[in-house]
């Protein structure tokens, strides 16, 4: 009886020792992985079985039960803000330079410069020239003149923080004003109840119009800072600020003026980006 009940003793101890050293062992082999591991949260894909210490979830245990990853060793990756300034342009339209050389002795130009806010609102600023030196049927228009618009496009494509391209897709509204310089020469008046012809010539006169645009634009980035777009446009509602016997037949900026006609433009756009700061900051963050 003694025997057995030395047997049962000493087997019962073995037993406690090896749970004791198999628990020290488990202990000794939990590693923490503080300065090794970088882990985004979104693609690690862990055990269901977690660490419980006083009733609080400290950590996840992984299946071989070895390493506890803990809240504090996974490094996530940072929630990107959008900054408010995200670049300007300058912008050059290459279309009606060329196109109004061959419509009527017009050359006309614009340049233009807008600035991203949030990648999402664009306000812009264009200046533009014109010059016209045509002959009619029976009369010499000449004309000069410059025109100012302003207003802002809202970006419906690709405003994310962390987008690859700057690329854009908006639709805007701008308010143009022109400054016009013209003059009619040997304008043929016809009475026909007296049968009568006279030339007329008149006085170089100068106007102020004004008038709205509606814009569709898409703008490519090409290639680092250079880009590529089309706009066009809708321009209506012409106004002038006084009263004139009459009126130009161009206004620069606008087109051929008839009262109350809508115009169509088009350009085609070059543009550069100007390099920005945050912008290369973005790129670091989401490279790192």
């Amino acid at each position: 009886m003694s025997t057995l009940r030395y047997t049962i003793s000493s087997a019962l101890l073995l037993f406690l020792a090896v749970v004791s050293l198999n628990a020290a062992e488990a202990k000794d082999t939990l590693k923490i992985a503080t300065d090794t591991l970088k882990v985004a949260t979104d693609t690690l894909k862990l055990s269901s079985d977690t660490l419980q210490q006083k009733n609080e979830k400290i950590g996840v245990v992984h299946l071989d039960s070895t390493m506890v990853i803990s809240r504090d060793n996974v490094r996530q990756v940072p929630k990107l803000k959008s900054p408010v300034y995200q670049g300007a342009y300058v912008n050059v339209d290459i279309f009606n330079p060329i196109a109004t050389l061959f419509n009527g002795g017009r050359f006309e130009f614009v340049v233009s410069f807008d600035v991203s806010l949030w990648q999402r609102l664009f306000p812009v600023v264009e200046y533009g020239m014109m010059f016209m030196n045509h002959e009619f049927s029976n009369s010499h228009y000449k004309s000069d003149g410059f025109f100012f618009r302003f207003g802002a496009n809202y970006n419906f494509l690709n405003f994310k923080p962390d987008r690859k391209k700057d690329h854009t897709f908006g639709v805007g509204v701008r308010y143009g004003l022109s400054n016009v310089n013209y003059t009619v020469s040997n304008a043929l008046l016809e009475n026909l109840y007296w049968k009568e012809r006279t030339y007329m010539t008149n006085e170089k006169r100068n106007v102020n119009v004004g008038w709205f645009e509606f814009v569709v634009g898409v703008r490519v980035q090409v290639y680092k800072s250079f880009f590529m777009g089309v706009n066009v446009k809708v321009r209506a509602f012409p106004h002038f600020y006084k009263k004139e016997i009459d009126y130009p037949a161009f206004i620069p900026g606008f087109g051929q003026y008839n009262t109350n006609t809508a115009t169509f433009g088009f350009e085609y756009i070059l543009s550069y980006q100007i390099p920005y700061k945050k912008k290369q900051n973005i790129v670091n963050k989401i490279s790192k």
